[in-house]
């Protein structure tokens, strides 16, 4: 009887143990360390899995088991000393875990993966928003929350561009916003409670500061990636393929170039530049002045196709004008290119036939044009894709003829 009651009480025990693992097993959000010298907030996601590994923000950082003796997680780690020893269970729950470890104590929430994501669907932050002059002047931030729980960050400022990502969670009885995976010196790292949301417009507060953002609307932009290379114009033995295009151009005549130019003051385009991992485009107005004289021959066009004109002209920058009316490709410049064809485009401006080129620019850059057969001078829209870390995809789309 005695031995029958002593199983009895290792079986109540072994259950208990076994109860207590499977609470540990599942993801866990750590919300707050107390801690000697403060209270701090980290915000990272552990994963207990039931195969004895333990996974960190997504990487595997070691292993755990649960010390049913000392009521103890145990974790041995490679990756991260501070993951190593003995974390002293003080209180645990199907909800809730706190854990004294190396003198702190340890606050988490256990992620219900279902839960975050059917809230995250319906938040309504869902899509794309841009924050513009924020946190400093000059400075746009892009913001992009997709389901069911990734965000990226792309910044930029004049020169330098950043980008960071990270997992969100949702809640709309708080109106709280958590994002995990930044850095503390970042923003909106860690808790943010959101001051308003709607459609358009998006406020939050993250530590005191508020951020104010605009919802971007989907672009009708369509992306054509360019994919051509310079070896793709020339022979094996070096020679140049498309010797006999230039006579193909429509505007080799250049005193229909000028007769027509006499009669237009402005050219108008929308510049439009991809910001890649935000995936939307960034626009504004460039209007390109036109100066031709048919008695002194001559042909001038503003070169607005560096992203610029002369009523915006950056500091320090002079802007061109194309007064080489003899080059074949007027108003840009470029001996290496081809017909690829013809094709009737619509803009803003109207509907045109156009003679589409494909271009290649300096550093590998590739361009493809439509040039506007009855208009001498006068591309309907113009691509630019220069692949690389530091490269640019960009629009420019024929808006208005003044």
């Amino acid at each position: 009887m005695k031995k029958l009651s002593i199983l009895i009480v290792l079986l109540a025990f072994s259950s208990l143990a076994n109860a207590q693992t499977k609470k540990l097993i599942g993801s866990w959000l750590m919300t707050k360390a107390e801690t000697p010298d403060g209270i701090q907030e980290p915000y990272f996601i552990t994963d207990f899995n039931e195969n004895g590994t333990m996974v960190v923000m997504g990487m595997e950082a070691g292993t755990w088991k649960y010390d049913k003796k000392k009521h103890s997680i145990v974790m041995e780690s490679e990756l991260d000393k501070d993951f190593n020893g003995e974390g002293k269970i003080k209180e645990i729950s199907d909800k809730e875990l706190v854990v004294l470890k190396d003198g702190a104590k340890l606050y988490y929430t256990k992620v219900d993966a279902d839960r975050i994501s059917e809230c995250n669907k319906n938040s309504g932050l869902i899509g794309k928003w841009k924050f513009k002059d924020q946190p400093y002047p000059d400075v746009t931030l892009y913001l992009t929350f997709t389901a069911p729980d990734e965000f990226s960050i792309v910044e930029k400022e004049p020169g330098v561009e950043s980008r960071l990502n990270g997992t969100w969670i949702f809640d709309k009885e708080k109106m709280s916003l958590i994002m995990i995976g930044l850095r503390g010196e970042d923003y909106f790292n860690g808790m943010n409670t959101i001051v308003s949301l709607d459609e358009n417009k998006f406020i939050l507060n993250n530590k005191g500061q508020i951020f104010t953002a605009d919802k971007i609307k989907a672009s009708n932009i369509q992306i054509e990636r360019l994919t051509f290379t310079e070896d793709d114009f020339y022979t094996e033995d070096g020679d140049y393929k498309y010797e006999g295009e230039e006579e193909k151009l429509p505007w080799s005549n250049y005193y229909d170039l000028i007769t027509y130019l006499e009669n237009i003051n402005q050219l108008v385009y929308k510049y439009s530049v991809l910001i890649e991992d935000a995936e939307t485009f960034e626009s504004k107005t460039l209007t390109a002045d036109v100066s031709a004289t048919l008695d002194e021959e001559r042909a001038s066009i503003d070169f607005i196709f560096n992203g610029y004109d002369r009523y915006n002209l950056p500091d320090d920058t002079e802007l061109r004008s194309n007064e080489n009316y003899s080059d074949i490709l007027f108003p840009l410049k470029g001996d290496t290119f081809r017909i690829s064809g013809e094709e009737e485009i619509t803009t803003p401006a109207g509907t045109f036939q156009c003679l589409v080129l494909e271009i290649m620019g300096d550093f590998d850059t590739c361009k493809k044009a439509w040039m506007i057969k009855d208009k001498p001078g006068v591309y309907a829209k113009i691509i630019e894709d220069q692949p690389g870390n530091f490269g640019h995809y960009s629009v420019y789309e024929l808006q208005e003829i003044k």
